[in-house]
């Protein structure tokens, strides 16, 4: 009888000692669906992050540059370039908690080359600030930070800061058209895209870049015969692929069409 209330007692302990254990949660998130534990992405490329913890009544996460969210899915980007580590807290109601985390790493867009496929202006239009002439012109592209609509003379920008400037291509003539064998530019130092400033400055955000195609006549005066602020032509991203390790942006206006093209790094 003794034997048998000891066993009946060590039962007794066992499973209350079983019911008062608390339960781990188990922390876990996906990206983009992915359980990927490395994501490469471009800066200011949004991703999608979900939170899969089992067990868990709360999750905290730490996006490793200083941002932190409480939320169980959201979208999230990274304006800066680098390695971050992606931290997921997961807690119950008992305070037990456990952490997983990703790499996050972030890669600028890097220009390499600027095409030209074709080159148009109207010498009897005067509106649109061209050349008077069908005499050939020297071409050159311009990217200037877009910080003023003050134009003098039509289509140039002179107080907006210019942030590169290609070489020259001598003797172009009007209504040339070379999409297979294009005018190319080979920028001679590293020039990074910020993608937050591709838009057409007159209707996004302030301070996005201009693209020009610029011309020089024989008398030496500028003009501009297309640049990313003209209205009614295509002008964006027409790729951005991390995994393929290209983008490519496009623009131009009335005949002129010029192209970006660069690689993550």
């Amino acid at each position: 009888m003794k034997c048998k209330l000891i066993v009946w007692v060590i039962l007794m302990a066992a499973i209350y000692s079983c019911s008062n254990e608390t339960i781990a949660p188990v922390s876990s998130f996906s990206l983009n669906g992915d359980t990927i534990s490395t994501l490469k992405v471009g800066t200011f490329n949004e991703f999608r992050v979900t939170n899969n913890s089992i067990n868990a009544d709360s999750v905290l996460w730490d996006l490793g540059d200083g941002r932190t969210s409480k939320e169980n899915e959201f979208l999230v980007s990274y304006p800066k370039s680098g390695t971050y580590t992606l931290k997921l807290i997961a807690k119950n109601s008992n305070g037990s908690f456990r952490t997983t985390s990703k790499k996050i790493v972030v890669l600028d867009r890097v220009l390499k080359r600027i095409e030209i496929s074709a080159v148009y202006w109207d010498p009897t239009n005067t509106t649109q600030g061209w050349p008077t002439t069908n005499s050939n012109v020297d071409i050159y592209f311009q990217i200037q930070q877009f910080t003023d609509k003050t134009m003098d003379p039509i289509g140039i920008y002179p107080k907006c800061p210019v942030l590169y400037t290609s070489t020259i291509v001598k003797n172009i003539s009007n209504q040339t058209y070379r999409p297979k064998d294009p005018i190319t530019f080979y920028p001679d130092q590293k020039f990074i895209i910020n993608k937050a400033l591709v838009h057409n400055p007159y209707y996004g955000e302030s301070n996005g870049y201009l693209f020009s195609v610029m011309a020089k006549d024989t008398d030496g005066k500028i003009y501009c015969l297309a640049n990313s602020a003209f209205v009614g032509e295509a002008f964006g991203f027409q790729r951005d692929n991390v995994t393929e390790n290209s983008f490519t942006i496009i623009g131009g206006a009335v005949g002129t069409y010029f192209k970006l093209v660069g690689i993550f790094e």
